[in-house]
């Protein structure tokens, strides 16, 4: 994680219990010396072949997440909220030269149909179930089934 998002706090280096037997009285690493840095951003393009918008996007969300610092991280309801979630499906591929971009798009166009029609009937067989806090276990119900329209019901109430 150090090498991704750069020296770990002292504090936070030194909180742990076992933090005397990894990290020195300066929050310093004891068994490792040099630290390769290498940007998470970096990681994405280089090795992972991204390219450099959806490197910077996927970034961008989650470098805040993976915060030394507890307090400091965001909330997953602010997760929701960021714009690389908030956005909406995105396929993230590897980028590729254009002519092997357009010779797939006729393979891709055929994949995307199924997918839309696997979508469309998962969203039918799914549509009249809703999730909340506030279901409660279906008793009598003809199926016998602990799940109700409404929400989905444990077993322990």
């Amino acid at each position: 994680m150090m090498e991704l998002l750069g020296m770990m706090p002292r504090k936070i280096a030194l909180g742990g219990r076992y933090s005397r037997d990894f990290f020195n009285r300066y929050g310093d690493l004891r068994h490792i010396r040099r630290l390769r840095f290498w940007p998470l951003n970096k990681v994405l393009i280089e090795k992972y072949e991204f390219n450099e918008k959806d490197a910077n996007d996927m970034t961008d969300f989650l470098v805040p997440i993976l915060d030394f610092v507890p307090e400091k991280r965001p909330t997953a309801a602010q997760c929701l909220l960021h714009p690389w979630i908030s956005s909406g499906p995105c396929l993230l591929e590897p980028s590729m030269p254009s002519c092997q971009n357009e010779a797939l798009e006729g393979v891709n166009s055929e994949k995307k149909g199924g997918e839309k029609d696997e979508r469309e009937a998962m969203e039918i067989g799914i549509g009249n179930i809703a999730i909340n806090a506030d279901s409660k276990a279906v008793k009598d119900s003809p199926s016998g089934s602990k799940f109700s329209k409404t929400g989905i019901a444990s077993s322990a109430r």
